[in-house]
């Protein structure tokens, strides 16, 4: 979902740098952790990249902001059996908190669920 469509503030922009997701080495998906000084909220986002989106047909994506001030992740959003591409959690109040942003995809039919992490921003 774009940001404006996940209830992203129009101000959010990235903060720390990107994360990874990898599958047997090979990178899926990115993962960013986003910061609205107008909203005073984090956001995780998670964009799976095309090579991937390509090759499976359906797969579960969730995205969330992990407090480690709080020892929890806040935000989390699941879309289950879904196609898309662009990944946004829910908003956090977690801006005076230490944080990550994480994200994790499973694809369809897969025991496995790959997961990835950005930097920690205090």
């Amino acid at each position: 979902m774009k940001a404006q469509v996940g209830g992203v503030c129009d101000d959010a922009h990235q903060i720390g740098k990107t994360g990874y997701i990898k599958r047997d080495g090979t990178t899926i998906a990115s993962v960013k952790q986003f910061y609205s000084p107008e909203c005073k909220e984090n956001y995780s986002y998670v964009w799976l990249w095309q090579d991937f989106v390509d090759q499976e047909d359906d797969y579960t994506v969730s995205a969330g902001v992990w407090s480690y001030t709080q020892n929890h992740e806040f935000g989390t959003e699941s879309w289950e059996a879904d196609n898309g591409q662009e990944y946004w959690s829910g908003g956090t109040d977690t801006v005076s908190d230490c944080t990550s942003a994480g994200g994790a995809v499973e694809p369809a039919g897969s025991d496995t669920t790959y997961s990835g992490t950005t930097d920690t921003r205090c």
